[in-house]
């Protein structure tokens, strides 16, 4: 779909430039959430199964963040293990240094999709 050109300034508003505008900013949705993880043993990573709040009506664009509550702070760091559906995706958070000892953190996540 062609975007037409937007009105000038003080220009009233041309029906078919507000129909694209409006079609492709409300038919997103932006969800967002934190998981925390607290484990023992022998683990180098956790996965995370994250369920969205609202299923997406196609698989969403899922961006991740960890910030660690373990000695040295920050050792971990995160990433989309699978490909995100429109209902879950797998965060998976990593110790940087390798180490297979427990840690703990909380897992920061971001989508964007089509509404469903």
């Amino acid at each position: 779909m062609a975007v037409p050109t937007a009105p000038a300034a003080g220009e009233p508003i041309a029906e078919a430039w507000g129909d694209v505008v409006h079609d492709a900013v409300v038919a997103q949705d932006i969800q967002q959430g934190t998981v925390s993880f607290a484990g023992g043993g022998a683990v180098a990573y956790q996965d995370i199964v994250v369920t969205f709040p609202r299923p997406f009506a196609a698989p969403p664009i899922v961006m991740v963040s960890a910030v660690s509550g373990t000695t040295p702070p920050n050792n971990v760091f995160a990433t989309v293990s699978s490909t995100p559906t429109v209902t879950q995706f797998t965060l998976r958070i990593n110790r940087r240094d390798g180490a297979n000892t427990g840690f703990t953190c909380t897992g920061h996540w971001f989508a964007i999709g089509a509404r469903a």
